[in-house]
């Protein structure tokens, strides 16, 4: 062989080596995961644990790759966020979207109905299916949030004395605060009474709301507060965790967080969705979806009935409540149970 070839050669071979790379990865289904929170937010990353989890099972080659809506969100950047997501779904132009809360499928997967691609696997949405379009769809698959208001009124009776609850609820206006907001409303409560439910869109109005319910309520649902703002005048924490701190200690009625940033924030009990239930079947069906072997057929579309405990000890201690060795396990199963 001569010195020429034993040149050419090497490079010859590596450059069918990418590219066959190439071509095999090009070859893959592509999912994309869009998220209305940033990474950091309690809720979207343990929504990434479970897809994470599942991806670990998995044996079909796939390329995955994330997008976050939340700092433009929080910034009340909305125009801007949507224009990212919208440049990042083009560019990667996914086979499976699969779009996490409320904004993200209100702003941008719903309008891909009817389009053909991408298919859109919705998750933890709490607005009924039919009002982003998805109703009857066959690109469309998912996953609806139900609150879990069952289990809180099971709770109820241990948590008092065993007479009617008045309950309030509040949280932030935006498209999640509305949609949990239609759920509190629509709730069956009787025998227990819904005395007020509120959104806020600012700090001041989620103080005033709580102040004013000292009186006439025993409960108080804290519903999504993410991407509520604390003025800097007041704390130089992180927002979440000034919120729920100033709830636990102002609020008359106990609060009850219906998220898991809640008691993660300082809050002392909370009821939740389970998110990586929601990311771990999130990503299986849009993994079965993308499988050849399984053909075109959609995923069903259905709802999540599993949710989370959280509870930490100290804060309960104060109020004086004492929750069964049921909840307490629950809570440490699934590591938020805080002493």
């Amino acid at each position: 062989m001569t010195a020429r070839w034993r040149i050419i050669l090497p490079g010859l071979f590596l450059a069918v080596t990418f590219g066959l790379l190439m071509a095999f990865n090009s070859s893959r289904p592509r999912i994309m995961v869009l998220h209305s929170m940033g990474p950091a937010a309690p809720w979207a990353s343990e929504v990434d644990a479970g897809i994470r989890s599942e991806l670990l099972r998995n044996r079909l080659p796939v390329s995955v790759e994330w997008q976050y809506m939340g700092e433009e969100l929080e910034r009340d950047s909305i125009s801007a966020a949507i224009a990212s997501a919208r440049r990042a779904i083009a560019r990667f132009d996914p086979d499976v979207l699969i779009a996490v809360d409320d904004e993200a499928n209100a702003e941008v997967a719903s309008n891909f109905v009817g389009l053909g691609r991408p298919r859109v696997v919705f998750v933890s949405v709490t607005e009924a299916p039919a009002r982003y379009g998805y109703e009857g769809q066959s690109q469309v698959a998912g996953i609806a949030e139900i609150l879990p208001l069952t289990a809180i009124c099971d709770a109820l009776p241990l948590l008092k004395d065993g007479k009617l609850r008045r309950v309030a609820a509040v949280g932030m206006d935006s498209a999640t605060g509305r949609a949990e907001l239609a759920q509190v409303r629509s709730f069956p409560w009787a025998p227990d009474i819904l005395v007020a439910a509120e959104l806020v869109s600012d700090f001041d109005q989620l103080k005033r709301f709580v102040e004013a319910r000292r009186a006439d309520t025993d409960v108080l649902l804290v519903l999504t507060y993410a991407g509520l703002h604390v003025p800097r005048s007041e704390s130089a924490t992180d927002d979440g965790k000034q919120i729920a701190q100033w709830i636990e200690t102002n609020s008359g009625p106990l609060p009850i967080g219906l998220h898991v940033a809640y008691v993660t924030n300082g809050g002392g009990l909370g009821f939740a969705p389970s998110p990586r239930d929601f990311g771990e079947r999130a990503m299986a069906m849009a993994l079965d979806w993308v499988d050849p072997s399984n053909g075109s057929t959609p995923p069903a579309m259905t709802t999540s009935t599993h949710f989370d405990v959280a509870m930490r000890a100290d804060c309960l201690r104060v109020r004086g409540v004492s929750m069964p060795p049921i909840y307490r396990e629950a809570a440490r199963h699934g590591g938020r149970y805080f002493p």
